[in-house]
């Protein structure tokens, strides 16, 4: 009965296939014929492993729709590969793909149908990883299938693998986000946004990590460089490399989670008892709403040498980070409670996804006022500079940090409490 219903529903959203006359599974896609499709080209390609050549094969025969699709990318199919950036697991570079995404089935020319050709793609390689060891291997393949389920749902898109040769590297193939992590974005633009795009940024990150968490997962490791912008205020959520199910953390209750994502971003939970559940996630969140209402990271003024020492006493103290720009108040009550220092006491992805969309959307004379009021109180406000607020820091410690700056650190605990 359950089948019948399932496909009952499928042909009234998609109609029916133009082949077998069965209901489509997805737009413009039946898994069973597709499937086939797929199968029929598994001896024209491999990656030269065979758990990643089975972990591809199932995936696309598996496929309800093209987001669900991933495929092998021959290497010497991309063109002009940059380096990008160096983050803290990962290497990243852009390259164009001629070739684009798998779409749909094109019925007249019997081949896939491909969009995106000639467009710019992400590949990230993970530095620590090891994909000739099973367990990084493992974890390689995890990492996609997890970011995989949210393609489309807040999740920047993979596309595929491919393999450096030369070098025997393995990448991920996504979506290239043209303006860079969140954190980029904001230095280029901060001053662009009005406060409405800033709560729109903040919806689709909700948005994201809602379905995350309603897919029984936590993601682990929310921070800005963890958030991609395809536009100014399409944020999408992408390194699944930390995500966790809930279910296996609470089989394994007493085994403490440490070390998990950047310190700055991390629940007062995580630092103090190792514990790590969603509403940790959403204490991540909230620094990012911090960051992305007023432009600075949260402790931008601990010196990076010294923030893994003092993040643990100055969080389990329930010290929060200073604000320096007027946040209207409904926006800031909002962004107290994914602080609070009692995780159930912080609201859920689902409650800031609808309550961000409210203000997105909804007519609210409250916060038009509030805005009018921060914007008037913000006039001469100077947003973040990464370079001069480094200086800063080192003129707090009479020197470069690091280099027998011991004698002030006191000094500059209080400088940073006050």
């Amino acid at each position: 009965m359950q089948i019948k219903y399932l496909a009952s529903e499928n042909f009234k959203k998609y109609g029916k296939c133009k082949e077998c006359q069965q209901a489509n599974t997805g737009l413009k896609w039946c898994n069973s014929c597709n499937s086939k499709r797929f199968q029929e080209e598994f001896h024209k390609w491999t990656s030269g492993d065979k758990e990643i050549d089975e972990f591809i094969q199932r995936i696309q025969l598996m496929a309800n729709n093209h987001e669900e699709v991933i495929e092998w990318i021959p290497f010497d199919g991309l063109k002009n590969i940059t380096y990008l950036t160096e983050g803290g697991f990962s290497s990243v570079y852009k390259a164009i793909w001629p070739v684009g995404y798998i779409d749909s089935w094109n019925y007249k020319e019997k081949n896939w149908k491909r969009e995106s050709q000639w467009e710019y793609v992400c590949l990230k390689i993970l530095k620590s990883l090891d994909v000739f060891k099973d367990t990084d291997k493992r974890k390689f393949l995890q990492e996609i299938k997890n970011q995989l389920k949210f393609r489309g749902k807040g999740a920047i898109a993979v596309y595929g693998l491919t393999k450096n040769p030369i070098e025997n590297e393995y990448f991920i193939v996504m979506k290239y986000a043209t303006y860079g992590d969140l954190r980029k974005m904001l230095d280029n633009n901060f001053e662009k946004l009005s406060w409405i795009q800033k709560i729109r940024i903040l919806y689709y990150i909700s948005n994201g990590l809602a379905n995350i968490h309603e897919a029984g997962l936590m993601h682990c490791d929310i921070h800005p460089g963890n958030i991609v912008n395809v536009s100014l205020t399409s944020s999408y959520i992408s390194d699944f490399g930390l995500c966790k199910s809930l279910s296996l953390v609470s089989r394994n209750y007493k085994k403490r989670i440490y070390g998990y994502g950047v310190v700055p971003y991390m629940a007062t939970e995580t630092l103090s008892r190792g514990e790590y559940t969603r509403k940790s996630d959403i204490y991540s969140f909230g620094m990012i709403m911090l960051e992305v209402f007023t432009s600075y990271p949260p402790y931008y003024n601990i010196p990076q040498d010294y923030v893994n020492r003092i993040m643990r006493i100055y969080k389990v103290l329930g010290l929060r980070p200073k604000i320096k720009y007027k946040i209207p108040q409904l926006l800031k009550d909002l962004m107290d409670k994914c602080w609070d220092i009692d995780p159930f006491n912080r609201p859920t992805a689902k409650e800031l996804e609808v309550q961000l969309e409210k203000y997105v959307n909804g007519d609210n004379s409250e916060l038009e006022e509030q805005i009018k009021e921060a914007d008037e109180v913000n006039k001469n406000f100077k947003p973040y500079n990464p370079h001069s607020n480094i200086r800063y820091l080192y003129s707090l410690w009479g020197g470069k940090v690091g280099k027998g700056v011991w004698p002030n650190f006191w000094k500059f605990l209080l400088l940073i409490l006050l």
